[in-house]
């Protein structure tokens, strides 16, 4: 393969790579929302009594099991996430180490088509000057 196709190549992945990288990221900042939205909900109670006179009994009982099931849901939620961050982390490494492969043979034959060009211009150069008898 020619150094500029193996270029082409390592571009495609790249663009693969930021692909993988950025879904990794996306996924990981869903989880840390779920995550800052389970302990705000978990402070759900300790927020109320602090904020005022207490609500009446069947307020605070709607109130706490709302927060009880936006949590569950949250964290039932954040648990399906977490099989999605670990194949997509894989996805990564893999898009990685496929660019960085990429990157190394495209420099290798960067070099072998400078040492051929040096070889051939070697072998092509007019004899070097001789000194004349006489």
């Amino acid at each position: 393969m020619t150094p500029s196709a193996l270029r082409e190549l390592a571009r495609l992945m790249d663009a693969r790579k930021a692909r993988d990288l950025a879904r990794l990221d996306r996924l990981l900042s869903e989880d840390r929302r779920l995550g800052e939205e389970i302990a705000a909900l978990a402070a759900t109670a300790r927020r109320d009594m602090a904020e005022g006179p207490p609500l009446p009994l069947p307020e605070q009982g709607r109130r706490l099991a709302w927060a009880a099931a936006r949590t569950r849901a949250a964290e039932r939620r954040r648990m399906a996430l977490a099989a999605e961050i670990r194949a997509a982390r894989a996805v990564a490494v893999q898009s990685l180490g496929k660019h960085r492969a990429l990157e190394h043979l495209t420099d290798r034959a960067d070099r072998a088509a400078v040492q051929i060009r040096d070889a051939r211009a070697e072998r092509e150069a007019p004899p070097a000057n001789l000194t004349r008898p006489g």
